[in-house]
């Protein structure tokens, strides 16, 4: 078990997995460095962090698991940095929601760290929407490299277990195809989507419906753009794809085709109660 967890980064993903440990083990220690001082602050007052070192040494020197929680195109930097920093035993995992650019770039830290997404989240954002209850059931991706110590790689899997969470294992490039079709193309889906409320009388009219197929589209737009950057190909194959789903729907409404019509939405009710099932 680890006794000192240390963050850098301490929004959503990393608060969220600090309240867990916090709730779930209160006596390990928690250390957090983040650009943001009253972020800080608020973790302090909440109890979530003990320690807010002001530099890398001193915040990865003694802990046993160091958690990457940036944007993403902060992490390769941030892991050239602690990496040094960190002990021998120590294990460095990322929260990326992309996972290929950061773990093909990190091979020679193989011994320490471990790609890692917490395939959880919220449209909110910032540590002050932090909720341990986000961990339960959620899907922890790791992303290991042929030479990475098997014990290390079981002692955070079953970490995580401990808090609610459900880890996995897969490729990098595996996981960000498989990511870029459930999460990356269905945010930019509810953005295209909201293009449609575009006008007042549209907007008193939208119900329920319209507020569960556009919730992703409130999250960060930081975010948004971490992923285009960091998953361009697959994001762009994505859309291709769903493109080419829409125009079928056109072709079949425009033709009348409704029989076939009914056969698609059929196909696809019984593809989702399979996903979630009733």
């Amino acid at each position: 078990m680890f006794q000192k967890v240390a963050f850098i980064g301490l929004g959503l993903i990393g608060g969220s997995i600090a309240r867990a440990i916090r709730e779930k083990y209160p006596r390990v220690r928690l250390a957090a460095r983040t650009a943001s001082t009253q972020t800080l602050a608020y973790a302090c007052d909440q109890g979530l962090i003990q320690e807010t070192p002001g530099n890398l040494a001193l915040l990865a020197g003694d802990a046993d698991l160091i958690i990457l929680a940036t944007p993403i195109e902060l992490i390769p930097e941030y892991l050239r940095q602690v990496y040094p920093c960190a002990g021998p035993g120590a294990v460095i995992i990322d929260t990326g929601s992309t996972k290929a650019r950061i773990v093909e770039g990190a091979k020679k830290y193989a011994d320490k760290f471990i790609g890692c997404h917490p395939m959880f989240g919220s449209e909110k954002s910032g540590v002050q929407n932090a909720d341990s209850r986000l961990l339960r059931g959620a899907r922890f991706v790791f992303t290991p490299y042929k030479n990475t110590p098997e014990p290390k790689l079981r002692a955070v899997q079953q970490f995580f277990k401990a808090l609610g969470a459900r880890p996995c294992r897969t490729g990098a490039r595996e996981h960000d195809a498989a990511v870029a079709a459930i999460s990356h193309v269905p945010y930019f889906n509810a953005a295209a989507l909201l293009r449609l409320a575009d006008d007042d009388a549209r907007r008193a009219l939208a119900a329920t419906g319209f507020q569960s197929c556009t919730r992703v589209a409130e999250s960060d737009p930081d975010w948004g753009l971490d992923i285009a950057r960091t998953n361009k190909k697959e994001v762009l194959s994505g859309l291709q794809t769903l493109q080419k789903e829409l125009r079928c729907l056109e072709k079949l409404i425009t033709r009348a085709q409704f029989p076939a019509l009914r056969c698609y939405l059929e196909l696809s009710r019984q593809t989702r109660r399979k996903i979630y099932p009733q």
